[in-house]
C-alpha cells in the first residue's frame, strides 16, 4: 500500500518542467546571446511570449528499485520499470499572463505484469511579477497558480497488477509556485540560477476497493491526502551558444494521508489498511542541453533519488525536444 502511493510522487514532479525561450536580453559585451531549453524538473520563471506558443515532447525511462523506510534506510524491492511520455504546451496570453498545460500517460512493468494509464493532468496560470534586468539584482519572478486534475487511475485497482495500475492520487489539488531566476555573465559564458517554492492543498477524495492509498475488498470511504511542499534549486551553464550543462536538485515532502469510512477486510478477515505516513524524497538531476536556435532544443539527463523517508528510490533517464512557434 505504501509503495503504491509513493510511486505516484515521482512522475508528478517531472510534470513541472521548466522552459525558457526568448526572454534573455542581449548583452552587447557578451560574445553571444545565450540559448537555454530550461532544466528538466523546475517550473519556468517566465511566461511564453504572446503569439509564440511553446510545445514539448518528453519521454522518461525509469526503474523504481527500493523503498526508504521510516528510519531513512533503503530497502530493496522488486523493480518496477516504466516508460513515461509527456506532452507540454505553454501559451502566453499577454506580457503578464501565461498558461502551462502538462499531460502524460505511463506504462509500468513488474513481474510479468504491465499496465498503461493516464496520469494526473496539471494546469498552471502564471503571472510575471518581474523580468531580469542586466547589471542589477532584479531577477525573473513568476507566480503560478496550479490545479491538478485527477485524470490518473487511483481506485478499483486490480490486485494482480501489484500496484502498477495506480497512476494518480484521485484528488483535485490546488496550490502555487513561486519561481525566481537570475542570469549571471561568467567570463564569456553565462550562468542561469533558479529557485522555486511550491505548495499543494489536495481535496478529499472518495475511494472504493483497492486504491492508491491502500484498501482492498470492502473498502469504502474518503481519503484526506497530505499537503505537499516542493523545493527546487536549479542551474544552467552555457559552454557556448548551443551547448549547456544543467542540473536540478529537488526536495519533496508530503504530509500524512488519512482515511474515514469502512476499511473492509481481506480473505483472512484482517482489516485493510488505508492511508500513508509523512514522506520525504530528495533527488538530483544532472542534464545536458543542445539548442539548435533560440527557439528549439533538446535535453538529456538522468534523475535519481539521493535519500528519503517512507518514499521510493528510483533512477530515471530523460530525453525531450522543445520548439517555440
Amino acid at each position: 500500500m505504501l509503495y503504491t502511493i509513493l510511486l505516484i510522487l515521482v512522475p508528478l514532479s517531472l510534470f513541472c518542467r521548466q522552459r525558457t525561450y526568448d526572454h534573455i536580453r542581449e548583452n552587447q559585451e557578451a560574445p553571444y546571446v545565450p540559448w537555454f531549453t530550461g532544466t528538466a524538473l523546475a517550473p519556468s520563471a517566465v511566461n511564453a511570449p504572446p503569439g509564440h506558443p511553446v510545445a514539448a515532447s518528453v519521454t522518461s525511462f525509469s526503474a523504481t528499485y527500493g523503498m526508504y523506510e521510516d528510519n531513512w534506510r533503503l530497502r530493496k524491492i522488486e523493480t518496477t520499470w516504466a516508460i513515461n511520455p509527456f506532452f507540454e504546451l505553454f501559451v502566453g496570453v499577454n506580457d503578464l499572463i501565461g498558461i502551462d498545460i502538462y499531460a502524460s500517460f505511463i506504462s509500468n512493468f513488474k513481474k510479468g505484469q504491465n499496465s498503461t494509464h493516464l496520469q494526473d493532468t496539471i494546469f498552471l496560470l502564471g503571472f510575471q511579477i518581474a523580468k531580469d534586468i542586466p547589471r542589477t539584482w532584479i531577477p525573473d519572478i513568476r507566480f503560478l497558480i496550479q490545479e491538478t486534475i485527477p485524470t490518473g487511475n487511483y481506485q478499483k485497482l486490480n490486485p494482480k497488477k501489484l500496484g502498477i495500475d495506480s497512476t494518480g492520487q484521485g484528488s483535485f489539488q490546488t496550490g502555487f509556485n513561486i519561481v525566481a531566476q537570475k542570469l549571471f555573465p561568467m567570463e564569456g559564458n553565462f550562468l542561469l540560477l533558479k529557485w522555486t517554492v511550491g505548495y499543494l492543498f489536495p481535496a478529499p477524495t472518495r475511494v472504493k476497493g483497492l486504491n492508491t492509498y491502500g484498501g482492498g475488498p470492502g473498502t469504502l470511504g474518503k481519503v484526506f491526502p497530505g499537503q505537499t511542499l516542493m523545493l527546487y534549486f536549479s542551474g544552467e551553464y552555457s559552454l557556448n551558444q548551443n551547448l549547456v550543462l544543467a542540473f536540478d536538485s529537488f526536495f519533496e515532502y508530503q504530509g500524512e494521508s488519512t482515511f474515514s469510512g469502512k476499511l473492509g477486510s481481506n480473505s483472512s478477515g484482517v482489516k485493510n489498511l488505508v492511508g500513508t505516513p509523512p514522506a520525504i524524497q530528495i533527488s538530483v538531476a544532472p542534464q545536458v542541453e543542445y539548442n539548435f536556435s533560440g527557439r528549439s532544443g533538446v535535453i538529456f539527463g538522468v534523475w535519481s533519488t539521493v535519500f528519503g523517508k517512507n518514499s521510493t528510490a528510483f533512477a530515471t533517464a530523460i530525453g525531450g525536444y522543445y520548439i517555440a512557434f
